[in-house]
């Protein structure tokens, strides 16, 4: 396949024919065609579903169950596909708490920015309010009351307990006996009296601070002789002038969807719910006698009419006047009342809605009080939706906020003491005003705002995002938008342009973008905004993939798919392919019929006389809602009239908020508040009015065409009216699949199974008992003969509902009513769907004129008059679907009826018979009404937009086509995306300031020195961007779960694609973690043996088969005779959550208690549960004595303990006397064995899981070994057992981990533990060769998929040898690394990038060339492959290198070179090019330690007949004092011979004391030779570190003995200060405001965190008191912020130090700081840091004169030492070990490396092969012995470095 392709291979989603189809990439790709005929099918169903599918994968299983991931489609193979992302038109939140600024996630960077950048002013005097600090408020009185005497003061309050004397008293005691007055309970102690003077300076310094000390924060100055005047400080936030305190900004405070900000009255909605009495008395001519209060005639409520005429007549209220006719204070008191409802007096008209909703918990109450409901502004916050201290709060200074808000505009929160004036003085602009302003205004306050200096990082940061956010909205045209409005009354083209920008925002390249229409909403004026939002999109290097109809549109595209050439059945091919050249040549294609003028929308349209009628019109009066500006409009009836105008315009406002609201108040049927407005007249000219708008009409499949218009009631009246049905007592009921006793028990008249896959596409069946067809086979026996019409023969309910439309009215010729009800569909184009289509199956266009054919059906017999109110009828529709729109409405309007459009779509304008216009622009800059009348004189006036658009249509489409076949011929525009990923002025960590330059497409490896900033590259800022910013194209609730990196510190990132990581984890996983599940292979085992497993009993082995409640019951009668028992059914198994609903559904069924976690808890109150545990609860049904006279008490309720438990019960046998239970037992009316009658519950994936305790063996919890004192608790925390002796398998399972009953589950007569013992090679050969069919096929099709590309991949990777079941931690580093790879790379997208760090990690030299050729095939399907690394092989196959340094930490972070193998080879700065160039000769001592065999006397280490694991009965000598290297192919056995073996063992048997008991000897059968051994060093791959705490210093030990040295200066001394003082780990020393860190995180929820430097120690981690102390002129902070080769000179005297920092040095670490934080530190580094703190443990060498330097013998073993080491710091680390041995150590390195193993004494080769292939040793001896050795792997490898010359 062609690289540029997206291939399709036999598609057939929904009604798609097998489609076949390449998709060249890079291009702006429109489908079209009919509604109906496949287009959503093949864009989202198929294409997008795969493309998203595939790159989810690729996060970790947590994080998948977060982020919706798309089913499967139904399409043989798609081929070459990039990660997808969908932009479409579906709001999910409905709610008014979803707005405009919560939609695009504005809100949650505003309130952080508020908290953050906010300034608060006083509520009483308007002044700034700020804390206080002693040196501002001494400078402030400096300033302000030079010369003055004061008398510093602070409060003490007098507690309640305690007296003014004993208060005194306490004061006196501490020296302060001066009391200036007392206030109530508050005394004003005198700190100081002095002069304010300069010369006072420190005094007064000293007094301020010494009195905010003692008063808490609170000090007061008064003036000498002004005793009543005084001026108030405080450091907390305080208004000194008013005396009021306030609490600090919170971010909560500023959400109304938080309790902590939301206004208390309207709970953050911005309005209240009230009673509208308009809609209480809605007829005012009528009189209270007649009913003037309407819910009072009521049968329910008649009881109130008559109390009103008995105190009426008390009152003397005329009861026969009517309502408006009545005095004003009359019908006050009829509202108002005299009391409550329970008093002797009138209540009230509102007394009775008050008692109502005191019972508005009961259904029909809600349902009467909503007719009765308004919906008002809240009073408390006017709408602010907040409470008025977070709008105290403002940003911006007053210049700015006036630019974009005029000073009598701004916002006055409730209960604010402003005067007018300073309100308009105040600065900036508070929260809501904010919400208020447009986008386009608001763009420019925040650009203003963001250019202000002294901005910290953060508050830069969230400026940037907002100003980002807003830009975007202006670009795609929504800048008319507030950020208050409610997402529920956006159109779906609004919605979708709010999701462009979201796709605007991630700049991604390579990535494939689905969009559903985005022309929608978007006047004709605009289209060319949004064609140039998705040219730019395509040309950052994109492709987008449209569903469209607007031409436009189509022919701004590079190609366009025609789907068709029907709709339903009849469409699904593709019917055109090609350029829109191309396409307007097409004979084939109805769309190019159309834009070729060759068939026209209005071919069918009667010209209407374009005047007002006899029918009269409708008037607005002074609309003012929003926008409007206080327009009047007047509708004629009788018409089809036509709301139109740019975005933002006012058309909703007008036609939803004034004209159908006021409409549906005054007909008596409120919905919402009438936006507000003077009068609507002439409403009584209409009947009904109708809104047909874009919400969905059916969620089921149970809702179809035929029930929808009403037809499907008249069809089974005929069927039951049959006389085979009368004979049979068949009723119309009979023939509904819904309910009734008629439908198919099986399937419930579904027709299908529906088979739940959880993280699967679900899978639905036929129904094997009515073969889908819905009804018993005994209902299908009756059946319909046609009509006299129809050569049909006859038919069953089943063969009607299987009919089209067209084929059903020929059936039912001679049926007026059902033709009248189905005539509709026809007329509206829906001939060709079925009776019986599911309408969650039917596309948008279909469902909107399935909608408009019932309000057809109902209005051809119906009501006179009716208004039909449609928004935007032609989304989704073809130029001929709108074709048949416009003729349906033709007879709606020839009906009598009106209509009113919101429309742009210039066919429907051009048809219609009035037009209104509203304009000129969107949001404040429209409202107006700009034209009324009859589209033919807006076209010939051409005075408005809409005008313009009409005059130029015919003349738009034709030119149109010229001009782009003259342009196409010349050639495809080309993408300005460059063909590479360009960083620029990268700052991140130590990288200077560098541009690097990645090609795309290509495999790159980033190289250099270890600390050179590779790893800063490549992860920090290629992978963090490229996830972020797809990330960011999710939905806010998920990307908590997976919060995206921080920005790096860059200046751009251009050409970046979606990224996909696969990091190093020094963690393999617990001893319940498998090679199963960490490739999911066992998430989708469980799957197939949940839904295909066939259940046995474990103790009779016989299959699990339905047990009938009258087993159940004779079981109890005979088990339980004479006996108390309690019935319980499950209703919770194992789930987390409160149960709120379930308590509140239980205690309105008369339980008042239910059983949870096997405690009774009751059900009022209900306990509020853990929301994290998972909890069991049943539902206590009865309890009762068994015995066989109350046979039929105990049937009763076991038949409805069963149907309420779904067929499960509980029995728990209760002691007689106390109630208490005993023992307890399962029944099943579904799964019981017929041997012995035990019940089973149903199948459930946590059954097959042993990490949970509902699937665990319950002896080993799911181990699999018998752990001494390991129990339920401990489970997940099983790695401490692991570190002890040899565990035997566990008794009770054999070691298969799980429960009996789990065991006995079987799918094709195996358990799962039989498939997970296989390996991967024969459970890839078992599958492959399983046959399914039928229903096992179906449902087991994705799962074996998935199963078969994961095994496959593992197979190409080389680890076929693997069992399943292998536990992670036996698996050796090359494997765990592999089993990652297969795991990640198995998705199989192109287009993505992928970073590896260091994959040849743990790998041999044979699996590492496997590894390349899996990296080469990868980066061969169009991705790019980025990967850090150091070794030869993966450099020399690279097509691009990048060599950074050119030394380590802040001596690298620079490009040294870059390009080709070559290239790098002849860089004279390049130490990369120059090793790779001259490589290390071996040996570089010259020669070896050892011959090629050792001598009998030699010391050795000897193991005999190792057999752990793999090994295969080991014998081995391995040499002392001497390198040795332990070598083979991953999984032969090194590790578990080096570290679980020898090293095990000799932890336990050197340095023991000689008197104990000798320990057992481990996984072998002896070991000798450990006596020549003083010590055992290990150095595994274990971090060092994670948080900023750990450093170089403190992890080799240095730290202590440096704290000591500073604790023993003088200074130290004086001050009293001991060592702990110099720890930033423990308080006293460290600084307070970032606890030691040196930085401080400041939390932004769904954004990265962001950390700063601490502004109290700039960074320096000690308080100012303890940098005071300097030991040889230098503070602790200093002596931590230098390099190891400065302090190597500055400890020169101190012999501990220094050793440990030589050897920092030595190992390559010199550039590092002593407190450098441990997680900034690169793998390698960590190693070596690691080896040093080894190395430093071992006692010096001893050198004596004259002899020989001796040590204490220590066997060092080194596990893979140059991990992440570049081939520089390998040559160093080979010397550093060399001197090791030269002292007289033994050095064991487990090791891929070349150059290390070539440069060992002794090797011992392991294999020949992985897993059980391997455990045997192939050779041993020294590097000139192996390579001579035919079966060694290591050898072929070693020949071409040990055959290097100088």
């Amino acid at each position: 396949m062609s690289k540029e392709f997206i291939n399709i291979v036999g598609a057939h989603q929904n009604n798609l024919k097998q489609v076949d189809l390449k998709l060249p990439l890079n291009e702006f790709i429109v489908i079209t065609g009919v509604s109906g005929s496949g287009k959503s099918s093949l864009a989202f169903d198929t294409i997008y579903s795969e493309g998203q599918r595939r790159y989810v994968e690729t996060f970790s299983p947590y994080a998948r169950q977060f982020l919706d991931r798309m089913d499967k489609p139904r399409v043989e193979r798609i081929e070459g596909i990039p990660p997808a992302i969908a932009i479409d038109q579906t709001n999910q939140v409905r709610t008014s708490r979803s707005t405009v600024g919560t939609m695009t996630e504005i809100n949650d960077h505003l309130k952080l920015l508020f908290a953050r950048m906010a300034s608060l002013y006083c509520s009483r005097c308007a002044a700034p309010v700020q804390r206080d600090t002693p040196e501002s408020i001494l400078e402030h009185l400096l300033s302000q009351s030079q010369g003055k005497r004061a008398i510093v003061t602070f409060p003490v309050q007098i507690p309640h307990n305690f007296s003014e004397e004993e208060i005194r008293g306490f004061l006196n005691s501490q020296g302060y006996t001066r009391v200036h007055q007392r206030n109530e309970q508050r005394l004003d102690v005198v700190q100081d009296r002095l002069a304010i003077e300069e010369k006072n300076r420190a005094r007064l310094s000293e007094a301020l601070e010494a009195a905010l000390h003692r008063g808490l924060g609170h000090i007061a100055v008064f003036w000498h002789g002004e005793d009543d005047k005084a001026q108030k400080f405080s450091t907390e936030l305080h208004c000194p002038a008013c005396d009021l305190d306030y609490e600090d900004a919170n971010q909560s405070a500023f959400s109304f969807n938080s309790p902590v900000g939301a206004c208390e009255s309207c709970r953050g909605f911005g309005r209240t719910m009230g009673i509208d009495y308009d809609l209480v008395t809605p007829d005012t001519t009528l009189s209270l006698a007649d009913g003037a209060i309407k819910p009072f005639q009521s049968p329910s409520f008649r009881e109130c009419q008559q109390d009103l005429a008995r105190y009426a007549k008390l009152k003397k209220v005329a009861m026969d006047v009517a309502w408006h006719d009545l005095p004003e204070e009359h019908r006050q008191w009829v509202v108002e009342g005299e009391g409550g409802i329970d008093s002797k007096k009138w209540y009230g008209v509102k007394g009775f809605f008050k008692w109502l909703e005191s019972k508005s918990y009961k259904m029909h109450i809600r349902v009467l009080l909503s007719k009765y409901r308004s919906y008002d502004r809240c009073q408390s916050c006017r709408g602010a939706r907040l409470k008025t201290t977070s709008l105290l709060w403002r940003i911006g200074n007053h210049l700015v906020g006036s630019r974009v808000l005029a000073p009598r505009r701004v916002f006055r929160p409730v209960a604010v003491q402003w005067s007018d004036k300073a309100l308009e003085h105040l600065p900036g602009l508070c929260l809501h005003d904010v919400m208020q302003m447009p986008i386009t205004q608001l763009a420019g306050f925040f650009e203003e705002l963001n250019s202000r200096e002294g901005n910290d990082e953060a508050t830069s940061m969230l400026l940037a995002e907002i100003i980002n956010r807003l830009s975007y909205l202006c670009e795609v045209g929504l800048g008319y938008l507030t950020l208050d409005r409610q997402s529920r009354t956006l159109s779906g083209g609004e919605v979708q342009r709010i999701n462009l920008t979201t796709a605007l925002g991630t700049s991604l390249v390579n990535t494939l973008f689905v969009l559903d229409e985005p022309s929608i909403g978007l006047h004709p004026r605009d289209i060319h905004r949004i064609v140039g939002v998705l040219k730019k999109l395509k040309q950052a290097g994109n492709t987008l993939l449209v569903v469209e109809h607007d031409p436009q549109v189509m022919l701004a595209a590079d190609r366009i798919i025609d789907m068709g050439p029907g709709p339903g059945a009849a469409g699904g091919q593709i019917v055109f392919n090609g350029s829109p050249s191309q396409l307007l040549r097409s004979r084939k294609s109805l769309t190019a019929a159309y834009l070729r003028a060759e068939r026209s929308v209005a071919g069918r349209i009667r010209t209407h006389v374009d005047t007002p009628t006899e029918y009269g019109c409708l008037e607005i009066q002074g609309a003012r809602e929003h926008n409007l500006k206080n327009i009047n409009v007047k509708i004629p009836l009788g018409k089809i009239v036509c709301l139109t105008g740019v975005s933002g315009s006012g058309k909703s406002t007008l036609m939803d908020e004034v004209l159908y609201r006021s409409l549906t108040k005054l007909k008596g049927k409120p919905k919402l508040v009438p936006g507000d407005h003077d009068a609507l007249l002439g409403h009584e000219q209409i009947a009904e009015v109708v809104m047909v708008d874009q919400s969905a009409i059916g969620k089921t499949t149970r809702s179809n065409p035929a029930s929808f218009v009403g037809a499907l009631t008249p069809v089974r009246k005929l069927f039951a009216a049959e006389p085979l049905s009368m004979e049979r007592g068949y009723t119309a009921g009979s023939f509904s699949f819904n309910s009734g006793n008629g439908r198919c028990p099986a399937c419930g008249g579904n027709g299908f199974e529906h088979v739940e896959m959880q993280f699967l596409s679900d899978v639905y069946l036929r129904c094997p008992d009515c073969d889908g067809r819905r009804f018993r086979d005994e209902l299908l026996e009756v059946k319909l003969l046609p009509g006299a019409h129809s050569d049909r023969g006859p038919c069953s309910i089943a063969d009607v509902l299987d009919m089209t439309v067209d084929q059903a009215l020929e059936f039912f010729s001679d049926q007026a009513d059902i033709q009248k009800l189905l005539a509709p569909l026809a007329e509206v184009g829906l001939g060709y769907v079925t009776l019986g289509q599911p309408v969650p199956t039917l596309s948008g266009g279909e469902a909107q004129r399935l909608k408009l054919a019932a309000h057809l059906g109902k209005s051809s017999g119906g009501k006179q008059g009716m208004l039909f109110l449609f928004d935007e009828p032609t989304t989704g529709l073809h130029f001929q679907d709108i074709e048949r729109l416009l003729g349906a409405m033709s007879r709606l309007r020839e009906q009598g009826h009106s209509l009113v459009i919101i429309e742009h779509n210039l066919d429907v304008i051009a048809n219609s018979d009035w037009l209104i216009d509203l304009g000129p622009e969107g949001g404040d800059e429209g409202g107006q009404v700009l034209f009324e009348g009859p589209p033919q004189e807006l076209a010939a006036s051409g005075l408005t937009y809409t005008g313009q658009a009409l005059a130029d249509y015919a003349r738009d489409l034709e030119s149109l086509g010229k001009n782009l076949v003259k342009t196409k011929t010349v050639g495809k525009s080309k993408s300005t995306a460059s063909g590479n990923i360009e960083i620029r002025h990268a700052r991140e960590h130590n990288l200077k300031n560098v541009n690097i330059s990645i090609p795309r497409n290509r495999m790159t490896v980033v190289t250099g020195v270890s600390g050179s900033g590779k790893s800063t590259v490549a992860f920090d800022i290629l992978f963090a961007e490229g996830q972020r910013r797809y990330l960011e194209s999710l939905n806010a609730y998920a990307r908590q779960f997976v919060q995206p990196s921080s920005r790096a510190d860059v200046d751009a990132i251009h050409g970046v694609p979606p990224t996909v990581a696969i990091e190093q984890r020094t963690s393999r996983g617990g001893r319940k973690s498998t090679v199963g599940t960490m490739t999911e292979i066992y998430h989708f085992l469980r799957l197939v043996f949940v839904k295909l497993g066939i259940q046995h009993c474990p103790d009779c082995d016989i299959a699990i088969q339905e047990q009938t409640p009258e087993v159940i019951l004779a079981d109890l009668l005979r088990r339980y005779k004479g006996k108390q028992v309690q019935l319980l059914a499950p209703m919770i198994s194992a789930r987390k959550g409160y149960y709120t609903e379930l308590a509140k559904w239980a205690a309105a069924r008369g339980f008042s208690e239910l059983r949870v976690d096997g405690a009774m808890q009751p059900t009022e109150p209900w306990p509020r549960l853990d929301r994290y545990k998972e909890h069991d609860i049943d539902l206590p049904v009865a309890d009762l004595l068994v015995n066989a006279s109350r046979e039929s008490e105990l049937r009763e309720a076991l038949a409805r303990t069963l149907d309420l438990g779904k067929g499960i019960i509980k029995v728990r046998l209760l002691s007689a006397k106390t109630g208490k239970s005993g023992a307890e037992r399962l029944y099943s009316s579904k799964r019981a064995c017929p041997g012995c009658s035990r019940s089973f519950p149903e199948l459930d994936p946590r059954m097959f899981s042993y990490n949970s305790r509902q699937g665990w063996c319950k002896t080993c919890f799911g181990t699999g070994e018998k752990l001494a004192d390991f129990d339920e608790e401990q489970s997940g925390e099983e790695g401490a057992w692991l570190e002890q002796d040899e565990h035997a398998p566990c008794p009770a399972c054999k070691g298969q981990r799980l429960r009996p009953e789990t065991l006995a589950v079987r799918f094709k007569n195996h358990n799962i533990a039989h498939y997970t013992s296989m390996s991967i090679g024969k459970a890839q050969q078992y599958f492959e060769g399983m046959k399914l069919k039928g229903r096992e096929a179906s449902i087991a099709r994705d799962a074996m998929v998935e199963l078969l590309n994961r095994l496959g991949f593992l197979h190409q990777l080389g680890l076929s040898y693997l069992s399943l079941d292998r536990s992670a931690p036996t698996l050796s580093g090359g494997e765990a690394q592999r089993i990652r790879l297969a795991a990640q790379l198995g998705s199989n997208l192109r287009g993505v990038c992928y970073i590896l760090d260091e994959p040849t990690i743990g790998l041999h030299s044979r699996d590492n060339l496997m590894l390349l050729d899996t990296l080469e095939a990868l980066r061969s399907k169009g991705n790019t492959v980025v990967i850090v690394e150091h070794d030869e092989d993966t450099i020399r196959r690279a097509d691009h290198v990048i060599d950074l340094g050119p030394g380590a930490g802040v001596r690298g972070g620079q490009v040294v070179a870059k390009g080709t193998l070559a290239q790098l080879c002849r860089n004279p700065d390049s130490i990369t090019g120059r090793m790779l160039a001259n490589p290390m000769i071996h040996p570089v001592l010259g020669q070896r330690r050892l011959g090629n065999t050792l001598k009998k006397d030699s010391p050795c280490l000897e193991i005999r007949k190792a057999s752990l694991h793999n090994l295969k009965q080991v014998n081995l000598r391995l040499p002392l004092q001497s390198l040795v290297c332990v070598s083979g192919v991953s999984g032969s056995g090194k590790s578990t011979l080096v570290r679980d073996v020898l090293h095990k063992n000799l932890k336990q048997l050197v340095g023991r004391s000689k008197r104990g008991k000798k320990p057992a000897i481990i996984g072998c059968q002896q070991l000798a030779g450990w006596e020549h051994i003083d010590h055992v060093l290990e150095v595994d791959q274990t971090p060092i570190g994670k948080t900023p705490r750990s450093c170089p210093a403190t992890y080799v030990g240095i730290w202590d003995a440096i704290r000591k040295l500073f604790a023993g200066t003088e200074e130290a001394r004086l001050r009293g200060f001991n060592a702990g003082r110099f720890s930033f780990n423990t308080s006293g020393g460290r600084c307070g405001s970032c606890d030691g860190q040196g930085l401080r995180k400041i939390e932004m929820n769904f954004l990265p965190d962001v950390r700063v430097l601490c502004e109290t120690c700039n960074g320096s981690r000690f308080n100012r008191e303890t940098l005071e102390v300097h030991y040889r002129d230098k503070n602790i902070a200093q002596v931590l912020a230098m390099s190891i080769d400065e302090a190597l000179d500055y400890f020169t005297a101190i012999p501990k130090i220094h050793r440990t920092l030589q050897l920092l040095q030595d190992v390559g670490l010199g550039y590092l700081t002593l407190g450098q934080q441990s997680p900034t530190l690169s793998g390698g580094e960590a190693q070596r840091i690691k080896l040093v703190t080894e190395l430093a443990k071992a006692k010096p060498v001893i050198e004596i004169p004259g002899r020989a330097a001796v040590s204490s013998p220590t066997l060092y073993i080194l596990d893979e030492p140059t991990v992440g080491l570049h081939m520089a710091d390998v040559e160093k680390l080979v010397h550093v070990l060399h001197r090791l041995v030269d002292a007289g150590n033994t050095v064991l390195v487990i090791e891929h490396n070349l150059d290390l193993i070539a440069e060992a004494d002794w090797i011992v080769d392991m294999g020949p092969e992985g897993g059980d292939g391997g455990g045997r040793i192939v050779a041993q001896g020294p590097p000139e012995k192996i390579v001579r050795s035919q079966r060694s792997h290591t050898a072929t490898a070693l020949i071409p470095l040990l055959g290097r010359t100088a």
